[in-house]
Parts: C-alpha cells; sequence; structure tokens
C-alpha cells in the first residue's frame, strides 16, 4: 500500500503534525512516541503524546538528536501496557530497538514501528548553536536535507555517523515515510510493510500515491557518498590508534564519565563491572604504579573500559554517533567504535537490527567456528 501525506497550508512539517494527529485520533493508537518541541525552548526531546492538541509542537523531522530513543522505546514495552503506542524512529533508532528485543529488553506487541529515511543530525552543541539562528525554520530544513546537495545546514556540518551511515533507511517497520527522490511539493509518500502497518494506514483514508520516479536513483548516490566518506573516516582513524601508544593518546581526555556507554542504546547491563569495586584500587596501588613509572595519569583504566566496551558491544553497535555526541572531552569514541564494529560485523556476517529474525552473534555457537584464529581440536 502506497499513500500520501499531503502539505498542510503549503508546509510538509504541518502536514506531518497533521498526519500523527489522524493517528492518535483513531481509537486503536493510545499514544504517539515521537519528538517534541518543548514549550518556551528550541529543545527538541522524545516525548510520549496522548493529546492531539500537543502535536502542534511536534517536530517529526528535525537536526535534533540528543539521544538514540531505542533505549526509551524498551522502557514503553518491555511489559505489557494494554496501550497501543505508534512510534517514529529514526533508522538507527530502529535497529538498535530490533537488537534490544533480541535481547528481551522490548517487545513490538504493542507497538507500530514507524520509520522514516534519516534526516540527518547535527551533533548536540551544535544543533544548541543552529537553533539560535532557526529556532523554527522546519520546512527549510526539510527541504534542505531532502534535496541533492544537503552537506552542511546553515553553515553546520551533519555529524559523521550520519555522513557515514550505510543504514540511512527504514528496516523492519509497520510503516515508512519515505523523503528520498520525493517531489516534497507535492507531498510525502507513506508506504505499509507490514499487515498492521496496512490496517493503520487503510482507516486513515488518505490519497494514493505512486512510487517515486528518482528514489532508487537518490538511494544508490547517499549509500554510494556515505560509502566513500566512511572508507575514508576508518582509514584515518585506524591509522591514529594503529598501536598502544596511539591508542592511549586518543583516549588521554577520558575523564571515565561513561556517559558513552550511558547513551549507548544497545548497551544495556543492569550492573557494568566498571560501577563495582573491581577498579576501585587500593590507594597504595597507585603509588605503587607511580613509583614504577614515575608518575601516572588519573583516573586511571580509561583505555580499558574503551577496549571493554568494544569486545562486548562491537557486534552490536550502529552507528548511531551518540557515544561521540556524550563526550564532555569532545572525543570522537564513535569513530574507533565504528571502525571496530565494521571488522567485528564483517567476521560474523551479521549487521545488527536488519534481520529481526537473526540471533546475536554472541548468543550462537558453532562448533567449527574461526577456525584460522582458534585452530582445531584434535579428534581423538
Amino acid at each position: 500500500m502506497m499513500t500520501k501525506i499531503e502539505r498542510e497550508d503549503n508546509s510538509s512539517a504541518k502536514g506531518l503534525q497533521q498526519f500523527f494527529k489522524q493517528l492518535l485520533e483513531m481509537q486503536e493508537i493510545d499514544a504517539l512516541f515521537l519528538p517534541v518541541r518543548l514549550n518556551a525552548s528550541t529543545s527538541i526531546m522524545p516525548s510520549l503524546v496522548t493529546d492531539p492538541a500537543q502535536l502542534e509542537n511536534a517536530v517529526p523531522l528535525s537536526p535534533s538528536f540528543p539521544l538514540n530513543s531505542a533505549r526509551m522505546v524498551s522502557r514503553l514495552s518491555y511489559k505489557a501496557s494494554g496501550r497501543k503506542t505508534a512510534v517514529l524512529l529514526r533508522p538507527c533508532e530502529t535497529r538498535a530497538f530490533i537488537e534490544l528485543i533480541k535481547l528481551k529488553q522490548g517487545s513490538r506487541q504493542e507497538l507500530i514501528l514507524i520509520g522514516m529515511d534519516c534526516p540527518k543530525a547535527l551533533t548536540s552543541s551544535d544543533y544548541a548553536a543552529y537553533a539560535k539562528q532557526a529556532p523554527l525554520a522546519d520546512d527549510a530544513y526539510i527541504e534542505t536535507v531532502f534535496s541533492d546537495n544537503n552537506d552542511t545546514l546553515n553553515g553546520f556540518e551533519f555529524s559523521s555517523a550520519c555522513n557515514t551511515c550505510e543504514h540511512p533507511f527504514p528496516v523492519n517497520t509497520d510503516i515508512n515515510i519515505l523523503l528520498h527522490g520525493v517531489d516534497l511539493s507535492d507531498g510525502m509518500v507513506v508506504t505499509a510493510e507490514t499487515e498492521a502497518g496496512q490496517q493503520v494506514l487503510g482507516r486513515l483514508n488518505l490519497p494514493e500515491a505512486t512510487a517515486p520516479a528518482r528514489r532508487e536513483e537518490r538511494i544508490q548516490q547517499i549509500k554510494e557518498g556515505n560509502s566513500t566518506a566512511n572508507t575514508a573516516m576508518i582509514e584515518d582513524i585506524t591509522d591514529r590508534t594503529d598501536s598502544i601508544v596511539k591508542l592511549n593518546a586518543f583516549f588521554d581526555r577520558c575523564i571515565n564519565c561513561y556517559n558513552c556507554r550511558n547513551m549507548c542504546p544497545v548497551c544495556y547491563c543492569k550492573e557494568c563491572v566498571f560501577n563495582t569495586d573491581v577498579f576501585h584500587h587500593q590507594p597504595v596501588q597507585y603509588h605503587q604504579w607511580a613509583e614504577k613509572k614515575g608518575s601516572i595519569k588519573l583516573p586511571t583504566d580509561t583505555t580499558f573500559y574503551h577496549l571493554t566496551r568494544m569486545a562486548h558491544m562491537s557486534h552490536a553497535c550502529v552507528g548511531c554517533g551518540q557515544c561521540s555526541n556524550a563526550c564532555p572531552s569532545d572525543i570522537n569514541v564513535f569513530q574507533l567504535f565504528k571502525s571496530v564494529a565494521r571488522l567485528t560485523q564483517a567476521a560474523f556476517e551479521y549487521s545488527p537490527g536488519t534481520d529481526e529474525n537473526e540471533s546475536p552473534p554472541l548468543s550462537v555457537f558453532y562448533e567449527r567456528e574461526f577456525e584460522n584464529t582458534v585452530g582445531i581440536a584434535r579428534e581423538e
């Protein structure tokens, strides 16, 4: 099923608000989860909306991406609530949520997942500066980011995570909002991807739409551009971290705040080893280390912390970039994580969040796996 979201008052942004208002007015939908501009503020945060009037502040497409919402959706869905919620997510958020479902941290049973072509994002600091210039220019942003020339936004570069994303299009959703390769002056194209999605769109009585003529061409352009940028980024970060000396230098500003862990959508452990006594060293140990080397940097264990994170999570990294976005020391940990994740995922032939039925690689054991690495057991 392919339908259309028409512009409202010649505005794509208002057309989207009207579409979500219609969804929320349906008897079957109890709540909407989507980005909303907070009152008297330029801040945009994911919000759970039950009052259609509140959707006047909804901003489904914006350059603001303060957190990956997958973990919030996990909180809404890990137990039954008796409510049906329509959830709007960026592609990396959807893929992270699918990973959490596999890890029994969420369920889509009471959800209608709505995906969209990625609208890209600025870092939080750049968005704050951008919002001072054009806090309400939603349509100008939509027209810019979904044009053929969308490298910058009012002079601000989009995040490296967005510019190197290998999966900027929605997967594993019930409904998709298509924007790339679409003539937005004629409205946005909406497709139903599942039976549940068809039932919802069927009740909205939206006008029919035809497949966007330029979509496949535009998708290919974006994939090629992002792939080129991704390769260049990985080559650069590999050169800057290919020895323990360089790796320590890369993390020399780390203050062990654990923001990157806390903002990672697929890092879900209830207790982390770095919050236990394992890394609460005795005072005499610090002195002994300092005496041995002449001096030691405090806090210790910063590089070891990041190596442990990569060992635990690189197979599940969806490349959302929130680890770097949250770093107070401005360390682009995303770049290193992305380069390691690429190798890990290639080794397991695993693409996180793209196949809901594929088990996480660390949950599956194959008897003759990685024989070139671990060797082959001798038969008695």
